[in-house]
């Protein structure tokens, strides 16, 4: 579930395991902040990248980039 907190953050909530925070800095940047305070600062593309990211490490087939 995402729950919008302000017009320029939101919460990832995973059913009581975690709910991490991104929240839109300026220009294309973007922090995403854990459950334990820890933060980084990705850009938009870096972030909408994520998900393949996901997909890329629990698959068994060699990527090839080019």
């Amino acid at each position: 579930m995402i729950q919008k907190l302000t017009n320029d953050s939101v919460r990832l909530c995973c059913n009581g395991q975690g709910c991490p925070t991104v929240k839109k800095l300026n220009g294309d940047q973007y922090e995403v902040t854990d459950d334990f305070g820890n933060k980084i600062i990705v850009k938009k593309a870096e972030l909408a990248l994520m998900t393949d990211a996901i997909a890329a490490i629990d698959s068994t087939q060699q990527l090839i980039c080019g």
